[in-house]
């Protein structure tokens, strides 16, 4: 055999080894083949797949690691609907062709002019990934800002729905909730709006989209034809205030002669006043402090009656009035009987109630002020749980001097507002048997130099699990803030000529004598301002953002009492404000009546 022979033999026998192994070892499928599978196989993304498909999209580009962001066919179609009056937005295979039209031309480009590319990002992302103000880097070169709002991830302000479509190890997919705009065109994110609505007069609307301007005054929103107050503004975001006499109806924001419109209407709950049955029949001449339980018993204090009283939600009533053994003879009948008990307390003022299961009354005993705490199911006793004659303003519970008239319960330990004139002490706690200073007079002008009053707390309130309190400052006609950071003054100013009440943000916003205080559905401040001078007994919310809105109530010449929606409803005096766990308002008046507010 000769060497030719060999070494025709030897490549033979490797040709047919490198074939076994070429059938035992497929190349590897590309990421974009991978791709295109997962997309293929999803219904609702039948037309980005087709894009996708048709793209030019390397290898190189796909191998380091991908986030793709996709449009489902519903996504498109109500735009293309919105952008060229398209009638149906029916989805189907017949609608592809329609859908491809309105979207692009080349399979590649979408209506608004972006690229698959745009919706393609360097670098494999979990949703866990996408931090607030993260920068994100597409396939062509542009930039994406990362927003997340109450847990939900947006890109630049177009939200991201939670669930991936697909995640492994070389790329991610998720869905948008609309197009990214990298342009000028005025968007808003028609979904994100719907999950933040229902809406209530004074209260916070975020608006995600695009192109906004970073200016807030440079933004004119309107809901239902209602110009609303933008308190923070940029590019993607807005957040307003919802104005006092808005109604349902669209939203429309307008920029640099750029108008958008939300595709459907902004639900806005408007408050309903109605006066809670059977209270009146109790003969209160006035309810001036009130609290409500997990039940939805109210508790209130009729301190003209010298009484504490509970109403539960099936009318039943129960009067809290405990008397001291008769030791004398008081009405002159010459024996010591029941007649002749005298009342424990008078003037029962602040209520609030305990975490241990009691209530706790802000009154006098023997012209001594004092905080008394009950039990429930004991209504004839009761026992003098803080203050005594003594001056000084610190120390033992029983050993110090007080005038509570705002109580709260903050845990195991009580908070109290004193009633003193010039006084150092604004608000105690009580922790245990002691009572410490916790809030001066000295903190307010510290934080408002113009303050000229010594501050009279008399409504407080707190958010639930977070050291965040909030008081009605009556004298002051101030409503402050505090947490751990400090002292804030959240609204209102000196109104010492009697200005009518008036709203506006923080110092431009006017009150008569801020009362009761409440926090509405853990978001907002609800306030009973008492204006007497001017007649004008008004239900106000303040927001975080110190803007104060009057939803209900107003001048009231006549002291009259009437039912009613926001305005159209009036008040004989607002003293004191609950609220249930179903977010229903409960507002105590002069005429003895209680009034229930409803948002709907």
């Amino acid at each position: 055999m000769n060497r030719f022979a060999i070494f025709f033999g030897i490549f033979i026998v490797l040709g047919i080894q490198a074939c076994h192994k070429d059938k035992d070892n497929p190349p590897e499928e590309s990421t974009k083949s991978k791709l295109e599978d997962v997309l293929t196989g999803i219904d609702s993304l039948k037309s980005f797949t087709a894009d996708f498909k048709s793209a030019s999209l390397a290898e190189e580009e796909l191998s380091q690691g991908i986030t793709v962001f996709t449009l489902s066919d519903r996504v498109l179609a109500d735009v293309s609907v919105a952008k060229n009056n398209l009638q149906s937005t029916t989805v189907g295979i017949q609608d592809l062709p329609r859908l491809r039209a309105a979207n692009g031309t080349n399979g590649s480009d979408f209506k608004d002019g972006s690229s698959i590319k745009d919706y393609i990002v360097k670098g494999r992302f979990s949703l866990s990934d996408l931090t607030a103000d993260k920068k994100l880097t597409t396939l062509s070169g542009k930039t994406i800002t990362v927003q997340v709002v109450n847990g939900i991830v947006y890109l630049n302000g177009v939200q991201v729905f939670n669930n991936p479509i697909s995640n492994n190890s070389a790329f991610a997919v998720f869905a948008l909730s609309s197009f990214i705009n990298y342009g000028s065109m005025l968007a808003l994110d028609n979904q994100a709006l719907a999950k933040a609505a229902p809406c209530i007069p004074g209260g916070i609307l975020t608006i995600l989209g695009q192109n906004f301007s970073e200016k807030p005054e440079q933004n004119l929103v309107t809901l239902n034809g209602k110009n609303a107050l933008v308190n923070a503004a940029s590019k993607n975001k807005l957040v307003i205030t919802i104005p006092a006499e808005a109604t349902t109806g669209l939203l429309t924001v307008a920029v640099n002669n750029k108008t958008v419109s939300s595709l459907s209407a902004i639900p806005v709950l408007l408050p309903n006043i109605s006066t809670v049955s059977g209270i009146q029949a109790l003969g209160c001449q006035h309810i001036q402090g009130i609290a409500v339980d997990n039940n939805n018993t109210l508790y209130f204090t009729d301190p003209s009656n010298h009484r504490t009283l509970s109403y539960d939600a099936s009318g039943h009533s129960v009067i809290y009035q405990p008397l001291s053994p008769p030791v004398k003879d008081i009405n002159g009948d010459g024996k010591i009987d029941a007649n002749d008990a005298e009342l424990i307390i008078t003037d029962p003022w602040a209520i609030t109630l305990g975490n241990d299961g009691k209530i706790y009354v802000g009154g006098k005993n023997n012209e001594i002020p004092g905080i008394f705490r009950f039990s429930p199911n004991t209504p004839k006793q009761t026992e003098h749980w803080a203050g005594s004659s003594d001056l000084n303003l610190e120390g033992r519970r029983l050993n110090t001097g007080m005038s509570p008239i705002a109580l709260l319960a903050d845990g195991e330990t009580i908070l109290y507002a004193n009633n003193f004139s010039n006084q150092q002490y604004v608000v105690n706690r009580i922790a245990g048997d002691n009572i410490m200073g916790w809030l001066y007079n000295i903190n307010l002008l510290n934080v408002d130099p113009t303050y000229q009053q010594s501050a009279t707390m008399l409504g407080m309130t707190k958010v639930k699990n977070v050291s965040t309190f909030y008081f009605a400052d009556g004298t002051g006609k101030r409503i402050w803030k505090k947490d751990q950071n400090g002292l804030y003054l959240l609204a209102g100013a000196n109104n010492n000529n009697h200005k009518p009440a008036q709203d506006g943000q923080g110092n431009a916003a006017l009150f008569g004598s801020p009362m009761g205080i409440a926090l509405w559905s853990d978001q907002y401040i609800v306030v009973c301002d008492n204006d007497y001078n001017n007649h004008n007994y008004s239900i106000r919310i303040v927001n975080s953002y110190g803007v104060v809105t009057t939803i209900a109530g107003g001048n009231n010449p006549t002291n009259s009492s009437k039912d009613g929606i926001g305005k159209a409803a009036q008040f004989d005096g607002v003293n004191a404000i609950a609220v249930d766990k179903d977010n229903m308002l409960y507002v105590a008046s002069d005429d003895g009546s209680i009034r229930k507010i409803q948002f709907k």
